[in-house]
């Protein structure tokens, strides 16, 4: 199989388009939802979240994110063995 090398990216061809009326297409979506929620746990646990302000809804979503990648950085790092 040959490499193909590009020196930038808008030199590369356009991906190939899926036909929306084709049946599998909503199977590959289901599919790929399926995927994405085993890699990534939601931020939040199911059920209304109430803010005085959307200062506080945004502090509130900044932390749960600053949070999710401390949880993914100390799982790497268990992965490769460093600790």
């Amino acid at each position: 199989m040959s490499v193909t090398r590009y020196r930038d990216v808008a030199d590369l061809p356009a991906p190939p388009r899926s036909d929306p009326a084709d049946p599998t297409t909503y199977a590959r979506i289901r599919d790929l939802w399926r995927f994405s929620s085993r890699c990534v746990t939601p931020l939040f646990a199911p059920g209304v979240y109430r803010y005085r302000s959307i200062e506080a809804s945004q502090a509130a979503r900044d932390t749960a994110e600053v949070e999710r990648m401390r949880q993914m950085r100390a799982h790497r790092e268990r992965a490769s063995g460093k600790r």
